[in-house]
């Protein structure tokens, strides 16, 4: 599911939540893995067992009383039922992190990569292909900005200097 049209929206719930059996303390939820009623964001599923740990904490809360009212807790269950699965958006997912009071996952620090992390850059890129560079940034792009641009960087540079270099060698052959 995403925030386009869906019951995923950006502001907090005030409704109640799914009818339901309601622990005290826990606001009703819905589980993004089936759509099963639950007691809570948190809870194991009793209709499949599932229990977000990980990733899908954020997700889960999303999916509760917290985020959505009744309303949209119900239109989500019926979605997902019907074989939709949710997929909110980077931002939404941390906006549930930090309302859970949860540290987050994105590198406010601006950190960029590790001297670990270049040297593995630099040496796939030379070795292997340029391409290396580009899959880190793709992976690391929301995540890990600075980091994903470094390497990108690093690995589109040293694909022009191989490149330069084989031009090089290129004319040179020619012009004997």
């Amino acid at each position: 599911m995403t925030n386009g049209g869906g019951p995923i929206s950006g502001a907090p719930a005030t409704g109640s939540g799914v009818a339901g059996p309601i622990n005290a303390g826990l606001r009703p939820a819905i589980c993004h893995n089936c759509g099963g009623e639950k007691a809570g964001p948190l809870v194991p599923c009793k209709a499949c067992g599932f229990v977000p740990t990980g990733e899908d904490r954020p997700i889960a809360w999303l999916f509760s009383g917290h985020h959505l009212e009744a309303a949209e807790l119900m239109e989500a269950a019926e979605r997902i039922r019907a074989g939709e699965r949710p997929d909110p958006p980077s931002a939404l997912r941390q906006a549930a992190r930090t309302a859970m009071g949860a540290l987050p996952l994105l590198d406010p620090s601006g950190k960029g990569l590790s001297r670990r992390d270049l040297v593995g850059v630099v040496v796939g890129s030379l070795l292997l292909t340029p391409l290396v560079g580009i899959a880190v940034w793709f992976g690391w792009r929301e995540d890990r900005p600075k980091a994903a641009a470094q390497a990108l960087w690093t690995s589109l540079a040293i694909g022009g200097l191989v490149a330069l270099a084989w031009v090089t060698e290129q004319v040179a052959e020619y012009l004997s």
